[in-house]
């Protein structure tokens, strides 16, 4: 059954990894409904699937127009291009495929070689260290933004009052309601995201433009790239680790230490996979999602009555077997399939605006049949919507953390204060 939903995410992976400004976090929202009602481990295992495929095949728009399928990958876009119009473009493709494949395998063995450890280190975790972890997630959220903080602070605190709104079943009051029924049920975190995060999202998709369509026309590696690639990898995989900043920072800080474009490309490409599967880390160890996507993930996992603690990690060990599949399936598809992904690519390029229309109205359905109280669904939903359209110009992502993380800190702080007071 975990092949199934390996395969699965290494499909989703493809589909929303070539689409700029897609990704994991709209890959998941629009199989939600499914998700839903798997278990835990393959939720894990689609998750892996999913971003490991991602962070390949985000680098086709990048290299064949210049435009980078999210931000880790901008290194690839601005260099990568560059070189497929000097005629280099089957370095530029190889090199972006072995690289991730290696930063992935560093990932792994990384962790399989610090995990007697791991549960001596997090034995002592507690409170003060979650408080302290959430703290830093906050501040660097605040900080990394490209957008004023003003806006960064203000989303945030309007993700963590929306979180807030409705009957706690633990003090058994109610917050936020005036009086009203629907209120009390709380506001849908399903509606929350679609209206606030990914229509915002989904409306940027207008603003690309693309130049024409190119094509590898042969193959090679350069293996004068691999200590680029080993640099990466050992970075990005720490940065990973780093709430907030993840593999993004780190594929942008490692590719600064290099200078040949090739070699900017397989740093940032190892890093980028070597983070994106250390970020997973904090949330199966601690519980504690650091990227959009995660959120999503911690949500369906929590909603079964599942606890992350060192305990469970390693009821997510049968994962492991599977990623030798997808990173030989990712490295088939991204060298020697990437001009087949190239005419996806350009599908999405004639019908683009089809394409946003359809995410939208997919997510909300499935979001729809999931959720209890359909009438509730739908007004807030709509309210939301309108916010989101009019906010569409900023960086909304710092809604859904606060929507997670207002909760979290309070809890810890309020521990914090009880221990050294």
């Amino acid at each position: 059954m975990l092949l199934f939903w390996c395969l699965l995410g290494v499909i989703t992976g493809v589909t929303f990894g070539i689409v700029p400004g897609a990704g994991p976090f709209l890959a998941i929202a629009s199989l939600y409904s499914l998700l839903y009602f798997a278990d835990p481990v393959s939720i894990i295992t689609f998750y892996i699937s999913l971003i490991i495929t991602c962070n390949y095949t985000n680098s086709v728009t990048s290299i064949l127009y210049g435009i980078p399928g999210d931000p880790a990958a901008a290194v690839t876009a601005r260099y990568g291009h560059k070189m497929l119009l000097d005629g280099k473009g089957h370095l530029a493709v190889s090199s972006n495929a072995i690289s991730s494949t290696i930063g992935s395998l560093f990932a792994v063995s990384l962790f399989l070689f610090f995990l007697p450890n791991i549960f001596s280190l997090f034995k002592f975790y507690n409170s003060t260290i979650q408080f302290s972890i959430v703290l830093v997630a906050i501040v660097l959220l605040a900080f990394v933004s490209k957008q004023k903080l003003w806006k960064t602070t203000l989303l945030f605190i309007l993700g963590g009052v929306l979180a807030k709104i409705g009957f706690d079943n633990l003090t058994h009051k109610s917050w936020g309601t005036f009086g009203i029924d629907y209120l009390t049920l709380g506001i849908p975190f399903s509606s929350m995201m679609i209206g606030l995060y990914i229509l915002p999202e989904v409306s940027k998709f207008y603003e690309y433009n693309f130049s024409d369509n190119n094509k590898i026309t042969k193959f090679g590696y350069s293996l004068k790239t691999l200590p680029s690639t080993l640099f990466g990898s050992f970075v990005g995989f720490w940065c990973g680790l780093v709430p907030g900043v993840t593999n993004i920072l780190g594929s942008y800080v490692s590719a600064s230490f290099v200078k040949k474009d090739i070699n900017k490309i397989a740093t940032a490409e190892s890093a980028n996979n070597s983070g994106a599967l250390s970020s997973v880390l904090p949330l199966l160890i601690l519980g504690i999602p650091i990227v959009g996507s995660e959120v999503l993930v911690y949500y369906l996992i929590v909603s079964k009555g599942f606890s992350f603690n060192l305990e469970s990690l390693y009821q997510f060990q049968p994962v492991l077997y599977y990623i030798p599949l997808i990173l030989f399936i990712c490295l088939f598809l991204s060298w020697l399939g990437f001009n087949h992904l190239a005419k996806i690519t350009s599908l999405y390029k004639m019908y683009k605006n089809y394409f946003s229309i359809s995410i939208i109205v997919l997510i909300s359905a499935m979001s729809l049949y999931i959720y209890p109280v359909k009438m509730w669904f739908l007004i807030s939903l709509i309210i939301l919507s309108l916010l989101g359209y009019f906010i569409r110009r900023w960086d909304t992502f710092p809604v859904l953390y606060g929507y997670f993380l207002t909760d979290l800190f309070w809890e810890n702080l309020i521990r914090v204060m009880v221990i050294y007071t």
